[in-house]
């Protein structure tokens, strides 16, 4: 059997009795859950280690979860058809083109318990009494099953419950003031305690409310989602809405798994998942930049385990001699700390020397740029580069924009890289209906920036 690879959970400060619940899942995958039957060879057994024991095993992909299906992550207790029919479960769709998409079985017990966790890790969710509040979402209608792309849905139709969905239109660059009023208007008539949102869209919205002077009514939390925010949607939607903001990282697959606290980092929901921390090598950015491996705990329908959610995340630096990712300024402890998400794995585009390039990276670099509030960047090959970005009309003259995004753009691809840049009115969203702003167009390795010595057992073995 190969050496345990190293494990960086054993650095981390974790909640009493978190080990053995890890342990405890594990356990139960291996031994009820059907798709992990072939994993059970690489187990080195119960009196290794829960992390080490993890390190053992490789990365869970969303090629697995359509392989295997929802029955596959089911223990053997339990019937997919009769959670169906006794309303225990239902069958969703992530967004995402048609090879992209994965069918999940979906707990809703499960996942408000992982909401209300999230609540607990940021003091503006946790002051806010959450729970049974009405909240209005801004995201794509296609997450949603809102959209009309003809005409438009009164607001009656668009309230399920407690829940106010603004938009049933999927192209936030197609948006006209008269529809971004509407938004405007059933905000100060709903009155949501919170306003979720895809940062892409409530950006678009920010930007209508600057314009014209007008004064949403503010909710009491700003939940950014579904996306990545920028730093310059952030800035945007802070100047737009007289409210806390606070960004909140997940998926369909794995429930909530971070949440930005008020100091802006990023906490491990630790009552719902456990988390893998997979560094780069130094010299691509480790050990401080690395990928995520999430583990379900707790959710009787669905057993997920090390799977790869498909994003890059940086650690939050600590002090002298303590081990990163494990201190924040609020003074909350347990759990991996991320000084932020950088962006999905499939975005990252290829720098000067053939090292990684994260969305974030291409975010912070063009923050510099006045006036810029989107773009799309698509690298086509090292060493060419070309980007499409959206002004602020209020912004003034544009003159030079296009030389000053070619000059933050050649620090990040190197000097010789040839980089083409065009203003463009609007920026269209993905067949997913979210906004991807970087990404290569050839496939890029991103697990040949891993430290060797974290690697999971697949990738180290070549398959």
């Amino acid at each position: 059997m190969p050496p345990v690879p190293r494990s960086f959970a054993a650095s981390i400060s974790w909640p009493a009795g978190y080990a053995g619940r890890v342990a405890e899942a594990l356990d139960h995958a291996l031994a009820e859950v059907p798709a992990y039957r072939g994993w059970r060879a690489l187990d080195p057994g119960p009196d290794v280690p829960v992390f080490e024991r993890l390190a053992r095993f490789p990365a869970l992909t969303k090629d697995d979860l359509r392989d295997h299906g929802p029955d596959g992550f089911l223990p053997s207790s339990r019937a997919l058809h009769e959670g169906i029919a006794q309303g225990e479960i239902e069958l969703v769709q992530t967004s995402g083109t048609t090879s992209e998409q994965v069918t999940n079985t979906w707990h809703q017990p499960w996942w408000d318990a992982s909401e209300r966790a999230s609540w607990r890790l940021n003091s503006h969710a946790a002051a806010a009494d959450l729970g049974s509040h009405r909240e209005a979402i801004l995201t794509s209608p296609r997450s949603t099953g809102f959209a009309c792309e003809e005409g438009t849905l009164p607001m009656a139709q668009r309230i399920h419950g407690r829940f106010l969905y603004l938009t049933e239109r999927t192209d936030a660059g197609a948006w006209t003031p008269a529809l971004m009023d509407r938004m405007l208007r059933e905000l100060a008539e709903f009155a949501p305690t919170a306003l979720e949102a895809n940062p892409s869209f409530l950006a678009r919205l920010a930007r209508h409310v600057l314009a014209t002077g007008a004064r949403p009514r503010p909710p009491e939390l700003v939940v950014l989602t579904y996306e990545n925010p920028s730093a310059a949607q952030r800035a945007i939607i802070r100047r737009a809405f007289a409210a806390p903001v606070a960004s909140s990282y997940g998926s369909t697959e794995a429930g909530y798994v971070f949440m930005e606290c008020e100091r802006g980092r990023m906490h491990q929901v630790t009552d719902c998942c456990h988390v893998d921390f997979l560094p780069f090598a130094r010299r691509f950015g480790g050990p401080l930049l690395g990928r995520l491996l999430v583990s379900t705990l707790d959710n009787p329908w669905r057993a997920l385990v090390r799977f790869d959610i498909g994003d890059v995340a940086r650690l939050a630096e600590a002090g002298p001699g303590e081990p990163a990712g494990t201190r924040c300024p609020c003074g909350r402890i347990g759990g991996i700390v991320l000084e932020g998400i950088e962006g999905r794995a499939s975005g990252i585009t290829l720098g000067a020397h053939g090292g990684p390039v994260t969305p974030a990276d291409v975010d912070r670099a063009l923050a510099a740029v006045p006036g810029l509030v989107n773009h799309r960047l698509r690298q086509d090959g090292p060493g060419s580069v070309h980007i499409a970005y959206v002004l602020d009309a209020a912004a003034g003259p544009t003159r030079g924009t296009d030389r000053a995004v070619r000059a933050v753009l050649r620090r990040l691809y190197g000097r010789s890289c040839a980089i083409e840049a065009r203003e463009v009115p609007a920026l269209p969203p993905e067949p997913s209906g979210k906004y991807l702003r970087a990404a290569p167009t050839f496939a890029v390795d991103v697990d040949s920036f891993l430290d060797d010595a974290y690697r999971p057992p697949s990738a180290a073995r070549g398959g």
